[in-house]
């Protein structure tokens, strides 16, 4: 080697300080949501959550389709993590028989179910503390963030996320779907915890509008900003486009794989959580779950921790 021995320690206690950094990073984003990190089922109001679904239904299938669901929190949150592993909790929500909907009604129809869904389920999911990543046709990718050495709770919400979502879709929604002539809805829900890695994929443009009045302030580069934004000016109007590039991010991992393939397990309205989220939850809530019988159905998933089949548990 050409580097000399106090270089080489240099280069170790470098290498620590960026691991402390990264901890302490990941530590301060999983608690930044309000609930995030305290037992939310006990404060969340599932009467009031299903009164509210089922306005918004009214509204979406008689009046106007609407989606007002913004995932900038999300990817702000994920930009200060990028090239890193962090543990989550990784939570997939999709519709039962999605294909059967599409096929009987009309997209007319069909669009105002599909968008009063994942906005439903995303303000159930934001209201235990989790964060909606993306959404795939029919489903919905989200997640919890866990404290270091402390992963029940974010287990337990995600869970009681789970069983809330249910009960807004049969009591809420499909109550003013039925009373319109829709078909009922049914949700298959997978939750597994495990580490993944967040990674970048090029850049996205992101515009944002702003006043003459304020076009200093907005001018001024943000910390994640990776280039300088490109500004169009109207000044007729008063108005500026500022156009920001922002990091195109993913999640990668293990968990993500095993979450969303566990669904297809699932019978209409039932929870599946894999072998380390039933291990990190009490013993009450594991009641509520009994092993699942996963025979000869090609599931290929190890835990490494055992070198055994990862084991699937299944809501009574």
């Amino acid at each position: 080697m050409d580097l000399s021995t106090q270089e080489v320690y240099e280069k170790i206690k470098e290498h620590q300080i960026i691991n402390k950094e990264k901890e302490e990073s990941i530590l301060q984003a999983s608690k930044v949501p309000k609930l995030g990190m305290l037992l939310v089922d006990t404060v969340f109001d599932t009467e009031s959550a299903i009164k509210d679904a089922q306005k918004r239904t009214w509204y979406n299938i008689k009046v106007k389709s609407e989606f007002n669901i913004s995932q900038e929190k999300t990817q702000e949150l994920l930009e200060s993590f990028i090239g890193t592993n962090v543990t989550l909790v990784i939570f997939h929500v999709d519709l039962v028989g999605s294909t059967d909907l599409s096929m009987n009604l009309p997209l007319k129809r069909l669009i105002p179910i599909i968008q009063a869904f994942t906005q439903e389920m995303s303000l159930v999911i934001e209201a235990y503390g989790g964060y909606v990543f993306k959404y795939v046709g029919d489903a919905i990718l989200s997640f919890f963030f866990t404290e270091k050495d402390n992963v029940y709770l974010p287990c337990t919400n995600a869970v009681s996320c789970a069983y809330s979502m249910v009960k807004v879709v049969q009591e809420g929604m499909n109550r003013i779907l039925e009373a319109n002539g829709y078909p009922d809805l049914g949700i298959r829900i997978g939750i597994d915890i495990g580490e993944n890695a967040i990674v970048q994929y090029g850049l996205r443009p992101e515009a944002v509008t702003t006043t003459n009045k304020n076009l200093r302030d907005t001018n001024t580069k943000k910390p994640n900003d990776l280039s300088n934004p490109d500004g169009i000016n109207d000044e007729k109007n008063n108005v500026n486009v500022i156009v920001h590039k922002k990091p195109h991010l993913d999640i990668l991992g293990y968990t993500i794989n095993i979450a969303s393939k566990m669904t297809n397990f699932a019978k209409p309205n039932q929870i599946i959580i894999g072998e380390e989220v039933y291990l990190n939850l009490d013993a009450k809530t594991k009641r509520k779950f009994k092993n699942l019988d996963i025979g000869n159905t090609g599931w290929i998933y190890i835990n490494n921790s055992t070198g055994n089949t990862y084991e699937l548990f299944v809501s009574n």
